[in-house]
C-alpha cells in the first residue's frame, strides 16, 4: 500500500517538473524544419498561384496555430478566386487554428466558408468532414439544434457512400454529444449503433471506446455501467496500441473502474470491492501524457484517497489530499473539483477527530458548491409563487365574502316571504270568523276592522322597510361591481406597463407598426421587444383564453421571458427559449387538485441580426410572414403550444431566414383572423380568415406604417359591422 502511495507522490512531483518543461517549450513546433524547407522554395519570381499553394501546404502540415493562421491567410490573399480546392483547404486550416485557440465563433465562420468552396467541388467525403467540424463548433457554442443538424448531414453522406468506418465515428460523436447534454437515452441509442458497426468490422479499440461511453451514458445504472466498463477494459488490455488517443482512453476506462469499485465498497462496506479498486489503481498509477489529463489525474488521486480512507489509513489519505491541494492552489480550477476536494478533506479530518479543520473544510466545500447557484432566478421564482399564492388566497376570501352576503340576502328574503304568507293566512282566517259572527256582533266587527286596518298599516311600513333594505343591498352589489371593474382597469394599467412601450419598440425597431387591441379590458395577448447583444428580439404570444385568465397567463409569460431571453446566447437560440418557457409553464401551473393545469400559450420569437441580415426564429402554434417584392413568405414552426400538449416534440426548432432590405416581417395572434363579421343577414357571422388578412398586408406593405394602422383599423371595424370583438387582437410589423 505504501509503495503505491509513494509512487503516486513521486509521479506528482515529476508532473510538476514536466509541466514546467512544457511551459518552457510551449512555442516549439516539431514541424518547423519542414515548414522552413518549403519556405526556402518560395522565391520572388515564382507565380502567385504557386506561392498560394505552397503557403496552403504549410498551413496543412504545421502544428502551430499561429503559423497556420499566418500562411493560410497569405495563401488566401494570393490564390486564384476560382481555385476552390486551395480556398477550401485554407479556410479549413484557419478554422482548425481558431478551434485550438478556443475561439469557436471564428472557427465556425471559416468552416462555413470552407464548406461553401467544398460544395462547389462536390467532394462528398470532404463535405461530410466539414459538417462534423461545424457540428463541433456549434457544440462548443452550446447550440443543440445546429449541432445535431450538421452531425446528421454528415451521417447522411457517409450512409450514401456506405463508409461504415466514418458512420461508426459519426454515431459515436453524436452519442458523446447527447451524453454531454444529459440526453442519456439518445446517447445509448447512437453509441449502440456505433458498437454494432465496430463489432462487424472487428475494430477492437473502437469497440472499447464505444463501451466506455456507453458506461458514461448509463451512469444512473451502476450494474449496466460496470458491465460496459469491464468489456472496455478487457478490449483495451487485449489490443496493444501506440496511439496516444487510445492509451488515454484506456487510462480513462481503468480509472472509471477504480472509482466505481470504491463507490460500491463505501455503499456496501465490502472489502472485496475496495481490493478491486486497488487493483485498477495499480494498473494506471498517475499518467501525464498531456496537460489535458491533469483533471483525470486529480480524480485518480481522489479515488486513491477514498481507498485509503476506506482501509482506515487516514494519515496516508491526508498526505495524498495535501499533495493534491498543492496543485489545486497554483491555478484556476473547476469549482466542482474544489467542492469534491474539500468534502473528502473534511471527511478525513472528521474521521481523525480534527473537528476544527473538518468544519473549515465543510465551509469551503459549501462556498464552492453554491458558487454556481442562480440566486436571482430562485428568488424571482419564489417571490412570484408567493405573490400568486397571496392573490389566490385573496380571491378565495373575496368569493367567500360574496357568497356569505348572497346567502344573507336569500335568508332575509325568505323570512320576509314567510311573514307575508303568514299575515295573509291570518287575515283570511280572521275574516272567516268575522263573517260567521257578522249578524250577531256587527259593532264588534267594526272595531275589529279598525284594528285590522291598523295592523295592515304597520305591516305595510314593515314591508317598505324591508324594501329599503333590499334597495340598499342592491346598491352594495353595484358598488362591489364598480370596484371590480376599477380593479380590472388598474390591472390593465399594470399589464400595459409590463409589455414593451411604444417608445421601446421604436428604439429597437425604428420602422414598426403595433396593432394591439384587448378584447376584455385586460388581454391574453402580449408582446415584448428587447436588445440582446447583437440581436434585436421580437416576441408575440397568445395565451389560453382572454380577459382576466389570459392576463394572468400573460403576466406569467412576461415575467419568465425577462429571465429566459436576457443574453445574446439566449437570443441566438429561440427554440431553446421556447423549451425553457414550456418547462417553466409545466412546472408552475400545477394546482393542488388531482390534475395539472393544461393552459399554455402560442408564441413567436424572432431574433434579428441586422449586420448579417439574418433572422433566427422559433414558432409555437402560430404563423408569421415575410413580405418581399409583393410575395408573402410563410414562416411556420412547430404545431404545438408552449405548455402541455397531447402530441409534443422534445424540442422546439430554431430556424433561420436571410433578410433583404425592404422586407417587412408580420407577426400576429389569431384575434384578427377569427373576428366575426360580414353580412348582417347571417346572424352568427363569418370569420375574417387569414387569407383576407394576408391579402390586406400584401396590398399595403409598402405604405407607411401609420397609414397601414389606420387602414387595418378601418377594415376590421367595417368587417365587424357592429358585432362585438371575439378575441384579443395583436399584429406587429417590422420593416428591414
Amino acid at each position: 500500500m505504501k509503495k503505491l502511495f509513494f509512487s503516486l507522490f513521486l509521479t506528482l512531483t515529476a508532473f510538476c517538473v514536466w509541466a514546467q518543461d512544457v511551459d518552457n517549450d510551449a512555442d516549439a513546433d516539431p514541424t518547423q524544419p519542414r515548414v522552413d524547407s518549403i519556405l526556402a522554395l518560395i522565391t520572388p519570381d515564382i507565380p502567385d498561384t504557386d506561392k498560394a499553394r505552397k503557403y496552403s501546404f504549410i498551413g496543412s502540415i504545421s502544428d502551430s496555430p499561429d503559423t497556420v493562421l499566418k500562411y493560410a491567410q497569405l495563401s488566401l490573399d494570393l490564390c486564384d478566386k476560382s481555385d476552390y480546392k486551395t480556398i477550401a483547404n485554407n479556410h479549413d486550416c484557419i478554422s482548425w487554428a481558431y478551434y485550438i485557440k478556443n475561439e469557436a465563433k471564428m472557427s465556425l465562420s471559416h468552416s462555413m466558408k470552407a464548406l461553401t468552396a467544398m460544395l462547389k467541388l462536390n467532394d462528398k467525403p470532404q463535405i461530410a468532414e466539414e459538417y462534423i467540424a461545424i457540428a463541433k463548433c456549434y457544440h462548443e457554442l452550446n447550440s443543440k439544434d445546429s449541432t445535431f443538424f450538421y452531425f446528421n448531414k454528415a451521417l447522411d453522406i457517409y450512409t450514401s457512400l456506405q463508409d461504415s468506418g466514418y458512420m461508426a465515428y459519426t454515431y459515436r460523436s453524436i452519442g458523446m454529444v447527447n451524453s454531454d447534454f444529459d440526453f442519456n437515452e439518445m446517447a445509448a441509442e447512437y453509441l449502440g449503433k456505433a458498437l454494432t458497426i465496430d463489432s462487424i468490422k472487428n475494430n477492437r479499440l473502437d469497440m472499447a471506446d464505444d463501451y466506455l461511453y456507453l458506461a458514461q451514458a448509463e451512469h444512473n445504472n451502476s450494474e449496466k455501467a460496470l458491465a460496459y466498463l469491464k468489456k472496455s477494459v478487457l478490449l483495451f488490455d487485449s489490443t496493444p496500441t501506440n496511439d496516444s488517443y487510445y492509451i488515454r482512453e484506456k487510462y480513462a476506462a481503468n480509472q472509471k473502474m477504480a472509482i466505481m469499485y470504491i463507490r460500491l465498497a463505501n455503499a456496501t462496506d465490502k472489502k472485496a470491492y475496495a481490493d478491486s479498486c486497488y487493483f485498477y489503481l495499480n494498473k494506471i498509477g498517475v499518467q501525464n501524457n498531456s496537460s489535458e489529463e491533469i483533471e483525470w489525474n486529480i480524480y485518480t488521486w481522489f479515488c486513491y484517497a477514498d481507498y485509503l480512507s476506506f482501509c482506515g489509513k487516514y494519515s496516508d489519505a491526508l498526505k495524498v489530499m495535501d499533495n493534491c491541494g498543492t496543485y489545486l492552489s497554483n491555478g484556476e480550477v473547476n469549482k466542482t473539483i474544489l467542492t469534491e476536494y474539500y468534502k473528502r478533506l473534511a471527511d478525513i479530518h472528521k474521521a481523525t477527530g480534527d473537528y476544527k479543520n473538518a468544519m473549515l473544510c465543510f465551509e469551503k466545500m459549501h462556498e464552492y458548491k453554491t458558487a454556481y447557484a442562480n440566486d436571482s432566478t430562485l428568488n424571482v421564482l419564489a417571490s412570484f409563487q408567493t405573490e400568486q399564492a397571496v392573490k389566490i388566497h385573496e380571491a378565495e376570501k373575496r368569493e367567500l365574502m360574496s357568497e356569505t352576503r348572497r346567502l344573507k340576502t336569500i335568508r332575509t328574503s325568505l323570512i320576509i316571504g314567510l311573514v307575508l304568507v303568514l299575515a295573509v293566512v291570518v287575515l283570511i282566517f280572521r275574516m272567516l270568523i268575522i263573517k260567521r259572527k257578522a249578524n250577531h256582533e256587527l259593532l264588534y266587527k267594526n272595531q275589529m276592522l279598525d284594528q285590522q286596518n291598523a295592523e295592515i298599516l304597520a305591516q305595510r311600513e314593515e314591508i317598505e322597510t324591508q324594501r329599503d333594505v333590499i334597495t340598499n343591498q342592491w346598491h352594495e352589489v353595484d358598488n362591489i361591481n364598480k370596484k371590480l371593474i376599477d380593479s380590472i382597469n388598474y390591472a390593465r394599467r399594470i399589464q400595459y406597463a409590463a409589455i414593451s412601450l411604444k417608445t421601446e419598440v421604436d428604439k429597437v425597431f425604428p420602422q414598426n407598426m403595433v396593432f394591439y387591441r384587448p378584447c376584455d379590458i385586460v388581454s391574453g395577448d402580449f408582446y415584448r421587444v428587447a436588445q440582446c447583444g447583437k440581436y434585436r428580439v421580437l416576441i408575440i404570444a397568445d395565451c389560453t383564453g382572454h380577459g382576466i385568465p389570459g392576463a394572468f397567463l400573460s403576466m406569467l409569460g412576461i415575467s419568465a421571458l425577462k429571465e429566459f431571453c436576457a443574453t445574446e446566447q439566449d437570443a441566438a437560440n429561440p427554440g431553446t427559449i421556447l423549451d425553457r418557457m414550456r418547462n417553466f409553464i409545466k412546472s408552475t401551473l400545477v394546482s393542488d387538485l388531482k390534475d395539472a393545469i393544461d393552459d399554455g400559450m402560442d408564441m413567436t420569437i424572432c431574433s434579428f441580426d441586422l449586420e448579417a441580415m439574418e433572422m433566427r426564429y422559433a414558432i409555437a402554434n402560430q404563423t408569421a410572414f415575410v413580405i418581399r417584392d409583393g410575395e408573402a413568405i410563410k414562416l411556420q414552426g412547430d404545431r404545438m403550444p408552449v405548455g402541455r400538449y397531447i402530441i409534443e416534440k422534445e424540442h422546439f426548432t430554431t430556424q433561420t431566414i436571410q433578410l433583404q432590405k425592404g422586407d417587412v416581417v408580420y407577426c400576429f395572434s389569431d384575434g384578427i383572423q377569427d373576428q366575426l363579421g360580414g353580412d348582417l343577414k347571417n346572424e352568427i357571422g363569418e370569420k375574417f380568415l387569414r387569407r383576407n388578412l394576408l391579402a390586406f398586408l400584401t396590398a399595403n406593405y409598402t405604405k407607411p406604417f401609420d397609414t397601414q394602422f389606420r387602414l387595418l383599423d378601418k377594415t376590421i371595424t367595417n368587417w365587424s359591422n357592429g358585432r362585438p370583438q371575439v378575441d384579443d387582437m395583436t399584429l406587429i410589423g417590422i420593416r428591414i
